[in-house]
């Protein structure tokens, strides 16, 4: 949100406590507050179905953090404040990619190029302070803000994936961690300042309860790739976010291809199929859109992920000006530079290609109906995968959010402040007063259309203006071992 979710009525209480000194006011000694004036505060409260914008804003800034934010009537803006004229624009929270990767000094640029200011890396091994497989540039400058998962396992202390076993033989002969053994890693992750884990498929329900519980009482997002345990019965649980819509949508299959699915991915291709033959219209999508309608869960469709994949009638990646600074060796299969074909289509047997491709507008087609039965949505894209750029992936599955029907300030929602209202996440996604100041102006209204994110006029990260130019001409540094 931006900045209330209720009445102006309740925003001019809440700006009346602010401005009398509750939140306390900058040391004198710090840097001049700054005050960005004048701008159309949008309001993306409420999941984007609120509509409270405040047209004649003021936002002020101390210390990197917001000390006010409303009404130009009511907000004093401290003599001593450098002014930014935002009088014609329009004000948005810095935007959130929920899974992306950091692997290097050019992707840090394009993330903050493009106004996303923090970006959450999961599936991290902390294994003596390492990274497992996942490389990240932990010390990027500049860089957004960074925010690492890890991966949590059913039988693996230290989040290790056994993928390479039948799931089968991996329930057979492998111990399950205890209750205490979860609980320890949740608390160990926590105390080194991570800030979620993703579920894994080999996690049995018993043990979601015991995860969710654990990581909501130390502050932790939850996010679930699932198997062993069936969605409706996470969703129950208190999962916070569903990721992948090529996963999550498994749950709708029948239940004897489910479980082929579940034991080995590779030989899943009945459940594909049952997915991709599916109408949107049976009682099984309606089933699972009304309990995530009713539920606290959130889908993470990375709709950007197929879309580049499967070539779903979207720009070429390589067109967006931050992909100036990109290396293709740097992405995973990366889509062709000059034409934009997928890399992946093409090295599928010809008489597949379209197969696929219309099982990829399927599944948006599903991912739109369960919208339309009430599902919440976060945006993420797990970048480099298929060729998706760091910074304008983000901005292409906010596009693809808005395409499966979410309204423009519903999909902007999806990348800023649904992450405070799902994960409650208490420093991020929304502008007002004790958040840390990460904000966009635009030269365009989103209200209106989803595609003014790409008119940035001016980047707010940290409180600091981003020279945005400077970003498209630093080399690239890659991430340490």
């Amino acid at each position: 949100m931006l900045y209330s979710q209720a009445r102006l009525g309740r925003v001019v209480v809440m700006l009346a406590f602010v401005l009398t000194g509750a939140l306390g006011r900058a040391s004198s000694s710090g840097p001049n507050p700054v005050a960005i004036v004048g701008g159309t505060l949008v309001d993306v409260s409420n999941y984007g179905r609120s509509n409270n914008d405040i047209p004649d804003s003021v936002i002020v800034i101390e210390n990197g953090k917001i000390t006010a934010a409303g009404p130009a009537s009511l907000v004093k803006i401290p003599a001593d404040a450098t002014r930014i004229n935002a009088r014609g624009k329009f004000l948005i929270p810095g935007l959130i990619d929920g899974f992306g990767a950091l692997r290097n000094q050019a992707f840090a640029n394009a993330y903050l190029y493009d106004g996303v200011t923090t970006v959450y890396v999961g599936n991290i091994l902390p294994n003596g302070g390492g990274d497992g497989e996942v490389k990240v540039l932990r010390d990027a400058s500049p860089g957004p803000r960074l925010f690492l998962g890890a991966p949590m396992t059913g039988y693996s202390e230290d989040g290790a994936d056994p993928s390479d076993k039948p799931m089968t033989e991996h329930r057979l002969h492998d111990r399950r961690l205890s209750n205490e053994q979860l609980i320890a890693r949740i608390d160990r992750l926590a105390d080194q300042g991570f800030r979620g884990v993703t579920i894994s498929y080999d996690v049995w329900p018993d043990q979601v309860d015991v995860i969710v519980a654990e990581a909501r009482r130390r502050g932790m997002a939850t996010i679930g790739e699932l198997g062993f345990t069936t969605y409706p019965y996470a969703i129950r649980a208190g999962i916070d976010a569903l990721l992948r819509n090529d996963i999550y949508q498994m749950a709708l299959a029948p239940a004897v291809a489910q479980l082929e699915w579940d034991d080995s991915q590779a030989a899943g291709r009945d459940a594909f199929r049952a997915v991709c033959a599916l109408d949107v219209n049976t009682p099984e999508v309606t089933s699972f859109g009304e309990q995530l309608a009713k539920s606290r869960t959130a889908l993470m469709p990375t709709l950007a992920l197929e879309a580049t994949a499967d070539d779903l009638d979207i720009p070429n990646p390589w067109s967006a000006p931050s992909a100036k600074i990109i290396q293709a060796r740097d992405l995973d299969t990366p889509v062709d530079e000059a034409t934009g074909q997928s890399g992946y289509l093409a090295k599928l047997p010809a008489d597949r290609r379209e197969i696929v491709r219309k099982c990829a507008w399927h599944k948006e087609a599903l991912d739109g109906q369960l919208y339309k039965l009430g599902a919440k949505f976060l945006a993420a894209t797990i970048e480099p995968s298929y060729g998706i750029m760091p910074g304008s992936g983000l901005h292409l599955e906010i596009a693809l959010l808005h395409r499966i029907g979410l309204s423009p300030r519903e999909a902007i929602a999806a990348a800023t402040s649904n992450y405070a209202d799902i994960y409650g996440w208490g420093d991020v996604g929304r502008i007002e007063p004790g958040r840390v100041a990460d904000l966009l102006i635009l030269d365009a209204d989103p209200r209106v259309d989803v595609s003014a994110i790409e008119h940035i006029n001016t980047i707010v990260f940290g409180g600091a203006t981003v020279d945005r130019t400077r970003l498209l001409a630093q080399p690239s540094r890659q991430a340490g071992g």
